[in-house]
């Protein structure tokens, strides 16, 4: 609908208005209008939407005219929100809005504020231009370097480089994706200034994900590890197969069910991450995404699904029209809820009901496998929260001219080293899509401390450690729904409390330290092991009995003792003797004591002197990754330690206030 059809539609609308309802004040003459307008505005929205998402599916899908199609569709959006702006700004008078009419209030507000599609026209234009044609280039490029005989697609890169050992071939496949890059100095010059108007050592392109480092990270005892790997691949659980498990898992919890249409209308056979294409209208969300099978695909799968059903949820609510489902904002709830569901996707009841690793074996020593399953989700999660922080703290420094003009374009390499103890490229933080765009990381910053929360809130409720999370939450759900149907009516701090059942009023970063506390002790003593041998593993060989053969199911130990002429497959090699030697000293699942936090802890803390000095020798992981992970997790408590304190300090100043003020 065009703006002129828009205004048209107004003023018959208003003309007819006394006809329909007699002589009414001129109050509520200006609140009709402006009701209207915001009606039509918002079915324009959708329209643009829609034309949007098309445009974005054919370039996703490698349509010869997508990028085209895309870049006009983002060029004329921009336009038209500038104009509906002052659309809005010439309808809103004094009278126009009532003290109790919050939720048409909450929609102007919205309205008035689109964010980025405010810059000028020209600005708009040269931001989308520079932002399609990087993303286009980047994800069609065939001139990766694979480490073969010929090039490579990005899928394929991201393939290999998961499975590469070697760093010198490492390097140069690093090497070929940043040719690929923008340049840094178009960024730099024309880009990243318009924000004052509105690693290959990791295995990951922009450092921001380090779970491919697992297999490099893995002590001796990594059973549960080695079993989930396996049956991830006899499963197939990749791609589509990975989406639906995920989709069963979110419906054990009663969250809801995931759009049938997604399975036949998504592309699961393109790159990693996931990408979500919305139309803005019900049950109408798409992804696109890769088929590999791995841990952290399958983790990231979770949280795709998560976000697609919260979109369904959101359309629940009556008053959620679109702006007040699609507004322009930054939440930490709508990342906090599905991270959450990311960390349940790891929990031992989920990883049985997905038939991945029994609980049964999992509580005979739930030390050493929790302490796994910790180290999986630190890979994932700390170091997003690192390059978070780094690149908008960066950004705001060269925004600010705290850098020289001269070191501006070698100085990302050297902000991250020192920031974050990593070395990496100058010019890699343009791989992605918010750096790019000129969007900020703080909602995802502070969506990602705000998941550990939720994930401390439901687990503090736990009569015990081996109670069923999954269960529990199903049955407690009631807060995780109510604020997904707010969708953005509400500002999402006001629902914090809410979310975290009034334990904690505001962002906290206990759960995140919580959550990895007994993970930081452990990788202390991996750094520096133990050379007293006096005590003894306290693995407790778990009795399993013969179990009737499953189309899936792993072979046992058992019978590949029986079938000696067949090789074993490498991922199931000495599965059950693969547990992290912890130190803990009681052997039996029954004689440890219960943690404060439930599921998320283990429950005793390593002792320094608790490991053989043969484990040092046999243990499977590279010292230097263990201390890049332990430098990112003290990194991260000391950064939340920081915001803590200003709080704190901003606290007793408002108490002075306070204080001053009664006096005077």
């Amino acid at each position: 609908m065009s703006p002129t059809l828009t205004l048209f539609c107004i003023f018959f609308y208003a003309l007819l208005s006394p006809l329909q309802c007699g002589t009414s004040s001129s109050a509520d003459d200006d609140r009709r209008w402006l009701v209207s307008l915001v009606d039509l505005v918002e079915l324009d929205y959708v329209d643009h939407c829609e034309q949007r998402a098309n445009a974005a599916w054919n370039e996703l899908t490698g349509n010869s005219k997508g990028l085209a199609s895309k870049l006009e569709r983002d060029k004329t959006f921009g336009m038209f929100v500038c104009q509906q702006t002052t659309d809005i700004k010439s309808a809103l008078t004094a009278h126009a809005l009532s003290a109790d009419d919050h939720v048409l209030r909450r929609k102007v507000k919205l309205l008035l504020q689109p964010g980025d599609t405010l810059l000028d026209t020209e600005q708009w234009i040269r931001l989308v231009t520079f932002g399609d044609n990087a993303q286009h280039k980047i994800r069609f490029a065939t001139n990766y370097d694979c480490g073969t005989a010929t090039n490579c697609t990005l899928k394929e890169l991201h393939y290999y480089m998961a499975r590469q050992q070697d760093e010198e071939t490492l390097h140069r496949m690093k090497q070929s994706w940043e040719r690929n890059l923008p340049d840094i100095n178009d960024y730099l010059e024309h880009i990243l200034p318009l924000l004052r108007n509105a690693s290959k050592k990791n295995r990951s392109l922009t450092g921001d994900d380090w779970s491919n480092l697992i297999e490099s990270l893995l002590p001796k005892h990594a059973g549960i590890y080695q079993k989930v790997h396996a049956n991830l691949q006899l499963k197939n659980l990749g791609g589509v197969e990975a989406f639906k498990q995920a989709a069963k898992l979110i419906k054990a919890l009663n969250l809801g069910d995931a759009d049938p249409d997604i399975w036949t209308e998504s592309v699961f056979n393109s790159t990693c991450p996931p990408t979500l294409v919305d139309w803005c209208k019900p049950n109408k969300v798409r992804a696109i995404t890769c088929k590999d099978v791995s841990i952290a695909n399958y983790i990231e799968a979770h949280e795709a699904v998560m976000k697609i059903v919260y979109k369904q949820t959101i359309n629940l609510h009556s008053n959620n029209t679109y702006i007040l489902r699609e507004a322009s904002r930054y939440s930490a709830v709508y990342e906090a809820i599905p991270g959450f569901v990311s960390l349940l996707s790891v929990n031992p009841h989920a990883l049985s009901k997905a038939g991945l690793f029994p609980v049964e074996t999992f509580n005979y020593n739930a030390n050493h496998h929790r302490l796994v399953l910790q180290l999986i989700m630190a890979l994932r999660d700390l170091p997003k929260l690192n390059f978070y922080l780094a690149a908008d703290e960066w950004r705001i420094k060269v925004l600010m001219g705290a850098i020289p003009y001269a070191k501006i374009p070698s100085s990302w390499s050297d902000f991250r080293k020192n920031f974050s103890n990593i070395e990496t490229a100058d010019s890699d933080f343009l791989g992605d899509p918010y750096m790019m765009f000129n969007k900020p990381f703080i909602g995802k910053f502070m969506g990602l401390i705000l998941k550990y929360q939720i994930y401390q809130s439901f687990a503090e409720e736990l009569i015990s450690d081996d109670s069923d999370l999954i269960k529990h939450v199903a049955e407690n759900n009631e807060r995780l729904i109510d604020a997904m149907m707010q969708g953005y009516g509400t500002v999402w701090p006001e629902m914090v409390s809410d979310l975290l059942a009034k334990r904690e009023y505001g962002l906290e970063y206990t759960g995140l330290t919580d959550y990895y506390k007994f993970l930081d002790e452990y990788l202390d003593n991996q750094l520096e092991p133990s050379t007293d041998t006096s005590t003894s593993d306290d693995y407790v060989e778990p009795v399993e009995p013969e179990p009737v053969p499953e189309e899936n199911e792993i072979p046992s130990s058992a019978e590949n003792q029986e079938n000696k002429n067949v090789d074993k497959v490498e991922t199931h090699e000495d599965i059950v003797d693969n547990v992290i030697d912890t130190g803990d000293e009681s052997n039996s699942k029954f004689g440890v004591e219960t943690s404060t936090v439930g599921v998320l802890e283990i429950k005793n803390p390593v002792a320094p002197g608790d490991q053989k000095e043969e484990n040092t020798k046999e243990a499977s992981y590279s010292t230097y990754w263990w201390i890049g992970i332990a430098v990112a997790l003290a990194v991260v408590v000391i950064l939340i330690a920081i915001i803590a304190r200003k709080r704190h300090s901003h606290r007793k100043q408002l108490e002075r206030q306070r204080k001053n003020n009664s006096h005077a």
